[in-house]
């Protein structure tokens, strides 16, 4: 009986460890989402990117590449988000 109660404790213990682990080594980037939430969301891949993923990501290495984006109405939206 005391076997099992302790295996129970350790998993329990080791669970709540992998949750934190996770939570701080996989955290994505915030800025990343947000960008992603501002562009149109079609995955046309006009942009020449494989999809608005892919656009973000060019999108936070290089300010410009807002550019390449030809559904997106609001462009200034991004580029002031990216200035504060």
């Amino acid at each position: 009986m005391i076997g099992v109660v302790l295996f129970t404790f350790i998993a329990f213990i080791f669970s709540i460890l992998i949750v934190f682990l996770n939570g701080y080594l996989f955290n994505k980037d915030e800025k990343l989402s947000k960008i992603e939430e501002m562009l149109p969301g079609y995955n046309c891949g006009s942009c020449g990117f494989g999809s608005c993923k892919g656009m973000a990501e060019a999108i936070l290495n290089d300010k410009e590449a807002v550019k390449k984006c030809r559904p997106l109405k609001d462009k200034e939206k991004i580029l002031k988000y990216l200035g504060e």
